[in-house]
């Protein structure tokens, strides 16, 4: 056999054995590799679980791809890795996260919300879409009212729409408002009060940090300046000046951004900021936070039903109040909260984050059926 041919087949045959190096090492290192690496799950999720046959043998392989993509030998390793390399060219390869400018992230469309066609102005609510919201709000108003409550509606504002001076500047705006700033101002027109304060939390972003860098939420300030501005608009004593603020380096700051697009060992400059404020006392945490109630120090009774934007808001809109009860999108079932609020409260906020806005005809419903049953 010539020695050219001899060379090519050598040459395959280490190719392959290299290839087959690269799929097996990292899975017989695994074992011995796992104890000592960071498997921490860092993702706003459950990974998928093994496939059963259940999932059937069409379905089977892409569930098998699914669990292995999640549960791979060294993945956060890997994650980590790409996401370096991704920062030292300026980069963010992810279907997620936006990365703007000055490293702050933002959040793509995702499946249960579009943010960054909300903030272009690319989508809108029909006018049926809104009438239909707006009769909902009514309703609920009106089944709250006959029994001495009051409502308040509260559209807590995307990070893309307050901190726009850091969004990319490929990423044009369309129109204006957004379909929620468009909501926000129909849904006033029932005469229930309804806060969308993207201005406040605008104009407040020029001179402290209110939201986090690395997370879609609002931090502490942004949450203690929604809720002043609730109980202004609720004719309830309010902060009318911003407390000191002070950086915490025993606490850390939400990163939900960086965890989506594997930089969690990366994103780590940003400062959890704390309030010289007081806030509520809680004095019940349910469900892994989902079901809460507070001891403030202000009169009357309030019922906040949230999304997860409502967790930081709740202990400082609760000072307002004597008693507050908290309760998450996931436990908002009638007979919930009949069980947790059995008679109707002095004061209601429904608390929804813009890029979720499309869960408040659900929400509207669901407190509806609990304000006729309740006492």
């Amino acid at each position: 056999m010539p020695d050219a041919v001899k060379e090519r087949k050598g040459a395959r045959r280490l190719l392959a054995g290299g290839f087959a190096a690269l799929l097996a090492g990292p899975c017989l290192l695994w074992p011995l590799a796992r104890t000592v690496c960071d498997t921490t799950n860092y993702e706003n999720r459950t990974l998928a679980a093994f496939p059963s046959l259940a999932d059937g043998v069409d379905g089977w392989p892409a569930a098998f791809e699914e669990w292995l993509g999640d549960h791979a030998p060294f993945r956060n390793q890997f994650l980590t890795l790409k996401s370096g390399a991704d920062r030292l060219v300026g980069t963010l390869d992810s279907t997620n996260v936006l990365q703007g400018k000055e490293g702050w992230l933002f959040l793509k469309d995702v499946s249960d919300s579009k943010s960054l066609s909300d903030y272009q102005g690319l989508t809108a609510y029909t006018a049926e879409e809104t009438q239909a919201m707006a009769d909902s709000l009514t309703a609920l108003n009106d089944a709250l009212a006959a029994k001495g409550s009051r409502l308040l509606l509260l559209f807590a504002p995307a990070k893309e729409g307050v901190y726009s001076r850091y969004m990319p500047d490929r990423v044009p705006v369309v129109s204006r408002p957004t379909r929620v700033g468009a909501l926000a101002n129909t849904l006033a027109e029932t005469g229930v009060p309804v806060l969308f304060p993207l201005e406040e939390l605008e104009a407040a972003a020029l001179e402290r940090q209110v939201y986090y860098k690395y997370d879609t939420h609002w931090n502490e300030a942004g949450a203690w300046l929604a809720a002043q501005l609730t109980l202004e608009a609720l004719d309830k004593p309010y902060a009318a000046v911003w407390p000191e603020m002070a950086a915490d380096p025993e606490k850390a700051p939400l990163t939900d951004l960086a965890n989506m697009c594997g930089s969690w060992a990366w994103c780590t400059d940003d400062v959890y900021w704390a309030l010289d404020a007081v806030a509520a006392e809680c004095t019940l945490w349910e469900a892994g936070g989902e079901i809460a109630r507070y001891a403030g120090e202000g009169e009357g009774s309030l019922l906040l039903a949230r999304d997860s934007f409502g967790e930081a808001l709740a202990p400082w809109l609760a000072q307002g109040f004597e008693s507050t009860t908290v309760l998450h999108g996931n436990q908002m079932q009638p007979e919930t909260l009949l069980e947790w609020q059995s008679e109707v409260p002095d004061v209601v906020v429904l608390e929804v984050a813009e890029r979720i806005a499309d869960n408040l005809p659900g929400r509207l419903d669901a407190l509806r059926q609990w304000a006729e049953a309740a006492d």
